[in-house]
């Protein structure tokens, strides 16, 4: 068993084995769970046989992704994302850190290490999760610019604290704690990060520093605009003018 794990809920987006290889080339290696969200959604993989038996799959019995429980509104009916699959994540995995990556996002290859390092840094008051920061990208792949207005987490983007459900990366035991915490739909990175704060404080998590998940813009309807962070980042560098331009990053 290594280190980490990346689980990877899916409804077979094209984009998937781009999210799967990013796993498999990490400098620290690392487990890849790819649940996909009902058997209506599974599909062969595109990837040579050597990375395919590295990869570990679940198919659920039915989709999860376009239901709702009672507790959540029915106008959140169909944009759950794989929130259900979050919530069980921490149960369904044996290893020491985890973490979600969406289906069209892709690691750079130092993520986990980055991670890793970080959780640990504070021996002495240990952390329970870290979060890195993320460059944008339109939906051909190509970059855009570096998200430095939104996924900031106490850092305060221009639209309130948040940090996307890529770039938590978490010591097990405690997502086992907090991983009801997902049972919501669109949005519920940040109201996952709002209940970690009120539940656990702010000094159980910080953040790498590091620009090592990759975005892409374009996986549903929800998706921002190019212009939400191009204008973002301009308003957040201009509020910041005099000051430290970007002391959420250490590169």
């Amino acid at each position: 068993m290594k280190p980490a794990i990346v689980v990877i809920p899916t409804i077979g987006a094209p984009e998937l084995e781009c999210a799967i290889q990013s796993v498999l080339d990490q400098t620290v290696p690392t487990d890849v769970l790819v649940v996909f969200d009902g058997p209506g959604f599974v599909r062969p993989l595109d990837l040579p046989p050597d990375a395919l038996a590295r990869i570990h799959t679940l198919v659920l019995p039915f989709n999860t992704g376009a239901r709702r429980t009672a507790r959540i509104p029915a106008s959140q009916g169909g944009h759950w994302y794989g929130a259900r699959v979050m919530c069980a994540a921490g149960y369904l995995i044996n290893n020491d850190y985890a973490m979600m990556l969406d289906q069209d996002n892709w690691l750079r290859p130092d993520h986990v290490a980055t991670c890793i390092e970080a959780i640990q840094s504070q021996p002495e008051s240990p952390l329970q999760m870290v979060y890195a920061l993320r460059n944008v990208h339109r939906k051909d792949g190509s970059f855009l610019c570096r998200d430095d207005c939104q996924s900031l987490g106490l850092h305060e983007g221009v639209f309130g604290h948040l940090i996307d459900t890529s770039c938590y990366f978490f010591r097990t035991d405690f997502l086992m704690d907090v991983s009801h915490f997902w049972l919501w739909g669109w949005g519920g990175d940040r109201r996952f990060l709002r209940r970690i704060i009120e539940t656990h404080g702010k000094d159980c998590f910080a953040g790498t520093g590091r620009y090592t998940v990759h975005y892409r813009l374009g996986g549903n309807v929800t998706s921002g605009p190019e212009r939400l962070f191009v204008e973002g980042n301009a308003m957040m560098m201009n509020a910041r003018a005099g000051a430290i331009a970007r002391p959420w990053a250490f590169e």
